[in-house]
């Protein structure tokens, strides 16, 4: 650490002054700044974890500030890593070095975590695997180190990560709770620390500078003095302290003018350029040479030294001047700056010469990853050498899960290609990386360049591939159509086979585009082309004939098509399931089969495996799709589980086109179970985050459950605005037609009870809905609706045939509120009898699933029909969170603390957290009082 000094009775401290008690003053103008970490430092002491990002100005003081931490952390264990400029490109190279000192613990991971992160350090056998994989086993390594021990993590110079490392870090705060672990990490810009508390450092004021500047010269400096240097050099204290070292003490003094020009930015050049100008010529190479191989290790410097005479010896001259500081493998300078100041004095030629001079002595295998670079940066004009030998740092890359990594180094190479075809394909390829690192911008981009070098028709239908996955997950489906028919065409000659494969993937993007007669028949050209041994294109097309023919009313052809498909999805292939099978699953999972087939059939083992594997990449996506599937079937807790555990993995790991739905997925599970503030605040976010980000798929479902919480708080007035809304659509091609339909159901109920005028072109719509063949769930509402809007001598018909659909399919939440409006119906009209039996079934459906308000609503409509009555007392899950839920579940299975923090990523700490709330909130003191409960309170509701 280095980028600030601190000073104490007028003399510096580095990082031998660990251990020196902790006091604000050693930090000038710092004292909230410290009194914040301070609040830190106690939390592990209590088993709290916490996360803070210093963001600041190079020079602000942020490394100060880390090793003000650490001299603060006198009974924790200190991890740390600093970021370095040179080995940004290199996947992991950070994580590495931070977890070196705890690696003798990957023994107690789970085999999967632990193989993914000695893969990723290259530690055994490379394999490429979810990147999350290794997030997940470098948190829980992090984890449980704290669990021997309270620990602080403190990484510096954060900007210099290299990507990999970052996502793990990042991954690892969000998921913190309750492990007695610390992590600080000081950075120049947040990045992709942006959702994490941020401490900004700002310039020091001028009686702060004036402290400093004392302590530095045991004198008090002039008024004036102090005043200039804190104007021009904006408070900085690295460059104050430096800057003003360089003075006179007439000059401090105020007796001479200060010499111009001062600025941070100079700071550099004004500190080290006299020292770097007075070395001799070997002592400058020297200098150099440490400059151009930063990271790449002391013996790689002593060999490209080694190739002129008295080299190595000037080395140890820099050491004795206080430039450079040598260890035992590595040498550093004793400030980035200094580094700077030496590269930014170099010409493009002297630059070049001295990395290929270092990767010239780079000939062991395991530096071929940093000698690619250096010969990289050592080509003038396209280089094949270098470019193949950065595309075999890029598969090396790729094997390690170090997908931004191995993207930088497949770009470079293409711009290094000689020809056309090779810079298309390395385009391509390393657009691949980017997109499977999550950097979609990226990666369409590097899509374009490829592009513009091809003239190969299967790498036209590689591009098209990649592109219509980032366009259809970006919320753009008719975009996503549109480029995955391109690629059939243009790969229909030469490959078939592909060209089905992009066809049924195409119909995807029909289907989601509101177009189920397009979609229909891309697949089913795409089921005809296809071989039959062709599983994947054969299941993608069955899947979607069914879903299509269902929304255009042809329920009995749909459910043939959707059988067959089911058949095939019950057990995902071995290894780490791809893409298509959890396409398979949303697209099954949001649909109306519960009458027939249940999504949870062939979603469960989808999970499991996933789960198994560490894909938590596709995770997020599955559990979202689960929990849509429990709440059409009336699953209301356990779809709440699933619920936030999506949002909650999508959040960890950054995946925005899934938080968003699962945030408004759990925002209609609460309305639902009647949580009304979790309710609106998920609701909130999940709109918050379609602004955010533009992505318009499925946010219709939060405006769905706020309409269906004020329907439940019987207001529904209230409840108009956000239904209509779903209605109308930002745009049709964002639009779920599934969730349009049901809203407008809703919204039928929602003017009825305002006594509002039903349009013509809604109940002529409600006519044709009523002529067509569709899944029972929905006919059900439909019949539902008509009986809303019927007159006396109609409405007892509509709603008996809602009932009779309603018996059809299991899903109780709905069934209940049929009978709860045919109830409320039948009292306005006096036959308060026939009310009360509809009623109390009414209520003992709502009371079964755990739907709080909705049985409220009930009850009092009961007590109005004759019947005092008032809903039962909550469950054992009402009084929990759901994520206490789920862990509540779990272990009422059985599962272990450990099993239980493996499958929902998170720390033993925090499932033991859990836990004892979960014990407080039900009344139990053991697994086996908990399993009970649940079997006796809980069933019911999942």
């Amino acid at each position: 650490m280095h980028e600030s000094t601190m000073v104490r009775h007028n003399r510096v401290f580095d990082d031998a002054s660990s251990g020196t008690p902790n006091d604000s003053n050693v930090l000038f103008g710092r004292r909230p700044e410290c009194a914040r970490i301070d609040q830190l430092l106690a939390e592990p002491l209590t088993g709290a974890s916490a996360a803070l990002v210093i963001t600041g100005d190079p020079g602000i003081g942020k490394t100060s500030l880390l090793r003000y931490a650490r001299d603060g952390a006198r009974t924790l264990k200190v991890l740390s890593v600093s970021g370095v400029e040179a080995e940004t490109m290199f996947p992991f190279a950070a994580l590495g070095r931070l977890l070196t000192p705890v690696l003798d613990r990957l023994g107690s991971l789970p085999a999967v975590q632990a193989d993914a992160l000695r893969c990723a350090l290259t530690l055994s056998a490379e394999r490429p695997r979810d990147r999350f994989a290794v997030c997940a086993a470098a948190f829980q390594l992090l984890a449980t180190t704290a669990e021997r021990s309270p620990t602080l993590v403190l990484v510096d110079d954060a900007q210099w990560l290299d990507v990999s490392t970052a996502e793990a870090l990042a991954f690892t705060a969000r998921r913190l709770r309750a492990e007695g672990l610390v992590l600080l990490i000081a950075t120049r810009d947040v990045g992709g620390f942006a959702d994490i508390e941020q401490l900004n450092i700002g310039a020091l004021d001028e009686d702060s500078a004036a402290e400093l500047l004392t302590a530095r010269f045991a004198a008090a400096p002039a008024e004036e003095v102090v005043r200039a240097l804190t104007a021009e050099l904006g408070g900085n204290p690295l460059a104050l302290h430096e800057v003003s070292g360089t003075l006179t003490r007439a000059e401090l003094t105020g007796t001479d003018p200060l010499r111009a020009p001062f600025s941070a930015e100079n700071a550099a050049s004004r500190i080290f350029g006299p020292r770097i100008s007075a070395l001799d010529r070997a002592s400058l190479h020297a200098l150099r040479i440490t400059a151009v191989a930063a990271g790449d290790g002391l013996e790689v410097v002593l060999a490209a030294l080694a190739a002129e005479p008295g080299d190595c010896a000037a080395l140890e001259s820099l050491e004795n001047n206080g430039l450079v500081a040598v260890e035992v493998a590595d040498v550093h300078f004793v400030h980035p700056l200094l580094r700077t100041a030496v590269l930014t004095n170099l010409t493009p030629g002297q630059l070049r010469a001295l990395h290929r001079t270092v990767a010239s002595v780079m000939t062991a295998p395991s530096q071929a990853e940093r000698r690619a670079w250096h010969l990289a940066e050592a080509a003038l004009g396209p280089d094949e050498a270098a470019a193949r030998a950065l595309e075999q740092a890029a598969d090396h890359a790729l094997r390690r899960s170090g997908y931004a990594g191995a993207a930088l180094a497949l770009e470079r190479a293409a711009e290094l290609s000689t020809d056309g075809p090779s810079k298309a394909r390395r385009f391509c390829a390393a657009a691949n990386a980017a997109h499977s690192a999550g950097q979609l911008d990226t990666a369409l981009r590097l899509l374009r360049k490829s592009e513009e070098y091809t003239v190969d028709p299967v790498l036209h239908a590689d591009i098209a591939d990649m592109r219509g996955r980032i366009e259809l997950h970006t919320g753009r489906a008719s975009v996503a159509r549109m480029v995955w028919q391109a690629g059939a065409v243009a790969v229909s000659e030469v490959d078939p086979a592909r060209a089905a494969s992009l066809r049924a993937t195409a119909a995807i993007g029909a289907l989601a585009a509101g177009d189920p007669a397009g979609a229909c028949a891309l697949a089913r050209e795409a089921a005809h082309s296809a071989s039959p041994a062709d599983g994947n294109t054969q299941l993608l097309s069955k899947t979607v004939i069914g879903n299509a023919l269902t929304l255009m009313g042809q329920e009995s052809d749909g459910m043939r098509w959707m059988r067959e498909a089911a058949a095939s999805t019950r057990k995902p292939a071995a290894g780490e399931p791809d893409l298509e099978w959890v396409l398979v699953g949303a697209l099954s999972g949001v649909t109306w089969y519960g009458e027939e087939i249940d999504p949870r059939g062939f979603l469960d083992p989808l999970l499991h495996q996933l789960r198994r594997s560490g894909a938590l990449g596709h995770l997020p996506l599955a559990l979202h799709v689960a929990a849509l599937a429990d709440s059409r079937r009336g699953r209301l807790q356990s779809g709440r589980s699933a619920a936030a555990e999506a949002a909650e993995l999508a959040a960890g790991i950054g995946d925005v086109f899934t938080l968003c739905p699962a945030l408004g997925c759990l925002a209609l599970l609460e309305a639902q179970v009647g949580d009304e503030q979790s309710c609106r605040a998920h609701a909130a976010e999940s709109l918050r985050q379609r602004e955010v980000t533009r992505l318009g798929v499925m946010h219709h479902v939060a405006l769905e459950g706020l309409g269906l919480l004020e329907l439940s708080l019987n207001r529904p007035d209230r409840a108009i605005p956000y239904l209509e809304e779903v209605n109308r659509g930002p745009e049709p091609d964002v639009r779920d037609p599934m969730v349009v339909r049901v809203s407008s159901l809703d919204l039928i109920e929602a003017y009825v009870r305002v006594g509002a005028d039903i349009s013509a072109t809604m109940r002529d719509q409600l006519g044709g809905f009523a002529g067509l063949t569709l899944p029972p769930a929905l006919s059900a509402l439909i019949w539902r609706a008509m009986a809303l809007v019927a007159g006396d001598g109609d409405y007892d018909e509509f709603f008996s045939r809602a009932l009779a659909f309603h018996a059809r399919c299991p899903s109780p939440f709905d069934a209940a509120r049929t009978r709860l409006c045919y109830g409320e119906r039948l009292r306005r009209a006096g036959r308060r009898r026939d009310a009360r039996e509809h009623l109390r079934c009414s209520l003992d459906g709502f009371e079964r699933i755990g739907a709080r308000l909705w049985a409220a609503r009930t009850a009092t409509e009961l007590t109005a029909a004759g019947q005092p009555a008032k809903a039962r007392s909550g469950s054992v899950a009402d009084a929990l969170t759901a994520q206490e839920l789920e862990v509540a579940q779990l272990a009422a299975n059985g599962g272990t603390n450990r099993e239980i923090a493996t499958q929902l990523f998170l720390s033993v700490k925090t499932i033991e957290m859990h836990l004892g709330r979960v014990y407080r909130k039900v009344g139990v003191r053991s697994r086996t009082q908990l399993a009970n409960s649940f079997r006796d309170s809980v069933k019911d509701c999942v």
